[in-house]
């Protein structure tokens, strides 16, 4: 079978991973595959970069459009999109892509669109926290949500993005029942959907001896250690850093604690202390596996969400989550069981569930630990996610 697949990035992020996994794992299934990005980071032959200029971002930002302004008709006529069977496309949001473009494409072959966001079925930002559904779309709470525009251009987008779906025949797949349920009462409850998870590489995230793991990043043996990941954390209102923040405060004098935040900036780093201590971003991922088994809880402080690999990664590793109820994370962790679910955006619920993990007895934590490692590897594995979008493609062929 040959795939192509069309996203903003081609091997960085969670979208992109995603993605970027998916093509590795047929490739070595047998299957060829390409892909079209607007941010091409590999040196893979088979990844191409969409063309961008500075301007063509500018003017889209000047009108308040991010889905008409950008010439990607071109993909039509290449042999990469010639010599597909299927059509992948990911993110479609970025400045970089004509949603009319989709349309012409699955016109022509059968086209898979899986939504890690919201984005589809909103105005224009990939995420609408609790806002209402108005004509078909949720309401974006703001302008300035990723991917921010410059004014007020709802009305129109909806109607251009209302107009170019009722010829789109797409089949849309999503990585969380929650995010199913959101499409089912949207614009897109037409079209044919399908539940697929994200899967992590179970090879890699494995779960290490504590010991080794804090020796191999010479941490202390002896203290409770809380892990979050900040990457872009103050930065992104999406990530809940003030709740993060506020953990920190109140366990900030602790000398039995130790939080560790992954992915802050120098001037972050620059504060640390025996208490916090701020790492760069960890881009290896067998690193990352180390940095899971050498902590106690993970803190996933989210107030937007889908499906992250985050929680699955660090569940891999046997690390209990604490975290709001925010998208679909429930439906990986479930209460008491692998983590702890506080309801959304109650601070006090949240500590509860940090005193609640850090309370468990050596043999509670095994049990946890071992019905994530089980829940993981029974649901959320990356063979399992490429098996059931072959599965998938075949049934559109």
């Amino acid at each position: 079978m040959n795939i192509l697949q069309i996203g903003t990035i081609d091997n960085a992020g969670g979208a992109a991973r995603v993605s970027w996994n998916l093509k590795t794992s047929l490739e070595k299934k047998g299957h060829t595959t390409s892909m079209f990005v607007a941010w091409k980071y590999s040196k893979d032959e088979n990844v191409f970069s969409i063309p961008r200029y500075p301007q063509q971002e500018r003017i889209s930002k000047i009108f308040a459009n991010d889905i008409d302004l950008y010439a990607t008709d071109y993909i039509l006529e290449t042999d990469a999109f010639l010599n597909a069977d299927i059509v992948h496309c990911h993110n479609l949001h970025g400045y970089y892509f004509n949603l009319g473009t989709l349309v012409k494409m699955a016109k022509k072959k059968p086209v898979v669109w899986t939504l890690h966001d919201m984005w589809a079925i909103t105005p224009h930002c990939a995420h609408a926290f609790d806002g209402a559904l108005r004509d078909g779309f949720f309401t974006c709470p703001s302008i300035d949500i990723y991917p921010q525009i410059y004014w007020n251009n709802a009305g129109y987008l909806k109607k251009r993005k209302a107009s170019l779906y009722r010829t789109l025949g797409v089949h849309l797949a999503v990585p969380s029942r929650w995010l199913k349920e959101k499409v089912s009462k949207s614009i897109l409850h037409d079209k044919p959907a399908s539940l697929i998870y994200n899967g992590i590489d179970t090879d890699i995230f494995v779960r290490k001896e504590k010991s080794d793991a804090r020796k191999e990043l010479e941490l202390p043996a002896r203290k409770k250690i809380i892990l979050f990941l900040a990457s872009g954390g103050k930065n992104d209102p999406k990530k809940g850093w003030r709740y993060a923040e506020e953990a920190m405060r109140y366990y900030e004098h602790d000398p039995d604690i130790l939080f560790l935040c992954i992915g802050g900036s120098e001037e972050d780093r620059a504060g640390s202390n025996e208490h916090i201590r701020f790492i760069p971003r960890v881009d290896h991922d067998e690193m990352l596996a180390s940095y899971y088994s050498a902590s106690d809880v993970f803190l996933f402080t989210s107030v937007a969400e889908n499906f992250p690999l985050v929680v699955l990664e660090a569940m891999s590793c046997g690390l209990p989550i604490v975290s709001f109820d925010v998208g679909g994370v429930k439906e990986a962790v479930l209460h008491k069981e692998n983590g702890f679910i506080a309801p959304y955006q109650k601070i006090e619920d949240l500590m509860e569930g940090i005193h609640y993990v850090l309370g468990l007895s050596t043999h509670e934590r095994e049990t946890m630990a071992a019905a994530s490692f089980k829940r993981v590897r029974n649901y959320f594995t990356l063979d399992r996610m490429v098996d059931e979008y072959l599965a998938l493609y075949s049934s559109l062929l």
